[in-house]
């Protein structure tokens, strides 16, 4: 049996933009506990106030308190309706029924495992990710704009640190383009047991690989970095990650909003001890991907 909730939240008066990422970061925790849906059904108001209303459906095994963390502590629920869904409706494959592939640069076709790569598809590099319990399935406008960026990138024999490796897709993209080697790391457990399954499913175990929770001072240097995370994390790791690059190496850091850039380079320039030069910055949406080397 499912059941449908509706929350109400408080959202301190912040405006809509900034509603639309607590949307955006909402969602992505609700998708990976297993909710089937999540949906903004503000109404008239809905371009305002994205997130004053939000329906889950979810499996009726999980508890309410669960999905409730999913909203802690970005946004304080004022009110919530539970509804039961009863009915022969196959939910399942009406889920189904609603995702789309993601194409990147006429180089990766990115699908669940039901989606058939259609003919005229099929010279692209196929990355399977299912949605489920770790971020990453290429939907979303950081990890596009990395796919973006590997897609052009020499990768042929290259050493890669996939560091936040969420779901591994980002890792599994530079092995699909010819890396010689891939180091995931991420500090949840989940998101690794994770990546090593999608490791498997998209056929890299001849890569050479490790998985990881932490860089480490005997984790090798890397030819490219690519850390799609947040700005704090990614500003408090920026002595970290300027250790691990190679001499002529660069880096890639997403997961930041675009009037974050700023802030973000002022930290990388404050511990590089080499010269650093930002080559490329693309946005999506509110969201921007910063591509740093070092002179």
């Amino acid at each position: 049996m499912l059941k449908k909730l509706i929350f109400q939240v408080n959202y301190q008066e912040i405006n809509s933009i900034e509603q639309e990422i607590l949307f955006s970061l909402i969602s992505d925790k609700l998708i990976s506990i297993g909710c089937l849906s999540v949906s903004n059904i503000s109404g008239d108001n809905e371009l305002q106030q994205p997130i004053q209303h939000i329906e889950v459906i979810v499996d009726g095994k999980i508890h309410n308190n669960r999905v409730k963390k999913c909203f802690e502590p970005l946004v304080r629920i004022t009110d919530l309706d539970e509804l039961r869904i009863l009915g022969p409706t196959n939910w399942v494959e009406s889920y189904k029924d609603t995702v789309k592939p993601v194409i990147v640069n006429n180089t990766f076709f990115i699908a669940p495992d039901w989606i058939k790569v259609p003919k005229d598809n099929k010279k692209l590099s196929v990355i399977r990710i299912n949605p489920g319990m770790a971020f990453g399935t290429g939907l979303h406008p950081t990890t596009q704009m990395c796919l973006q960026l590997i897609s052009s990138l020499p990768l042929s024999n290259k050493n890669v640190i996939d560091l936040g490796c969420g779901s591994g897709i980002l890792g599994i993209a530079c092995a699909k383009r010819g890396a010689r080697s891939v180091m995931f790391i991420d500090n949840d457990v989940v998101a690794l047991g994770i990546t090593r399954e999608n490791i498997i499913k998209n056929r890299c175990q001849k890569v050479d690989y490790k998985i990881s929770t932490a860089l480490t001072k005997n984790s090798k240097k890397a030819d490219y970095i690519f850390a799609n995370i947040l700005l704090n994390p990614l500003k408090n790791m920026a002595k970290t990650i300027g250790s691990k690059v190679k001499s002529k190496g660069q880096i890639f850091l997403s997961g930041i909003l675009i009037d974050q850039v700023e802030s973000l380079l002022k930290s990388y320039e404050e511990h590089a001890e080499r010269k650093l030069n930002k080559i490329v910055e693309l946005h999506m949406k509110q969201w921007a991907c910063v591509h740093i080397t070092y002179g």
